[in-house]
């Protein structure tokens, strides 16, 4: 990857491609574009979101704790002071989030405690037996959690590794919602969405928030953010550092493959 950025790097490779596909096109997708997705499954999703959300502000609070300003010379001028207003970004943008699903959930008639299936290898045909995480949410929340702030967190988990954690997981939010949005046809863009399966709340709503200008603009200082550090990061080789990344970067796809519910 010697002449191309990291972000570049990971999405061009071979190994991805079809990860990514399948993490970013869903049934579950399809029927939420269509207005065909039952209240029901959404709000088993959502609840399930809504923890992944909880666990986002403790990442991005690790995240906080790596950034080193420069001790000379304007550090609002830096590198590091730009990461630093991404993450505060990235703070207030998930706090703003919560309120939004608190909001949007009581004026759709959602439940953000609502019982769902256990997510596991594919199989979401078991109830579980009491709210809570399912295992795909658990393994995200352990991702986030293993970079609790520092100095006390796994001094291996560095900023490099979270940005390249926090770009992925944003982009691909952010490409899954927009295929979602694709999925209305043409003739039904603008039409009244009352008569949706969730009373409007995914195409009025939520889609629109997960698509929008302010999101995008945020996905890609996501990726500015992360390729300008990587480039001046030293390590042992650059093929040392691209594998590191590589390997976080297939994770985040399988876990976003089972995050979405599988449905008729």
């Amino acid at each position: 990857m010697s002449k191309s950025s990291l972000t570049a790097y990971l999405l061009s490779s071979p190994e991805t491609t079809e990860l990514y596909e399948r993490a970013t096109r869903s049934q579950f997708l399809s029927l939420a574009g269509e207005g065909r997705l039952p209240k029901d499954v959404l709000s088993q999703w959502l609840s399930q979101d809504r923890l992944y959300a909880q666990a986002y502000v403790r990442f991005i609070g690790g995240l906080i704790s790596r950034v080193q300003l420069p001790a000379v010379g304007d550090a609002s001028k830096s590198l590091d002071w730009r990461i630093l207003s991404l993450l505060q970004t990235a703070l207030s943008g998930i706090a703003r989030e919560l309120q939004f699903f608190e909001a949007t959930a009581k004026k759709y008639g959602l439940d953000l405690d609502a019982l769902g299936p256990v997510a596991e290898g594919g199989n979401l045909t078991s109830k579980s037996a009491g709210f809570g995480a399912n295992k795909v949410t658990g393994d995200y929340i352990d991702l986030f959690d293993s970079f609790a702030a520092q100095p006390c967190g796994d001094t291996s988990k560095t900023l490099m590794d979270g940005l390249v954690l926090l770009w992925t997981t944003e982009m691909i939010y952010l490409d899954s919602w927009t295929y979602a949005k694709q999925q209305q046809a043409a003739e039904e863009q603008g039409t009244d969405v009352k008569e949706d399966a969730d009373g409007g709340a995914l195409r009025k709503e939520f889609i629109p928030n997960w698509t929008s200008d302010e999101f995008r603009a945020f996905v890609d200082e996501c990726r500015e953010c992360l390729d300008a550090y990587a480039a001046v990061q030293i390590l042992d080789t650059e093929e040392v550092g691209a594998a590191s990344s590589m390997t976080l970067f297939k994770k985040v796809l399988v876990l976003e493959e089972s995050f979405w519910p599988m449905v008729a």
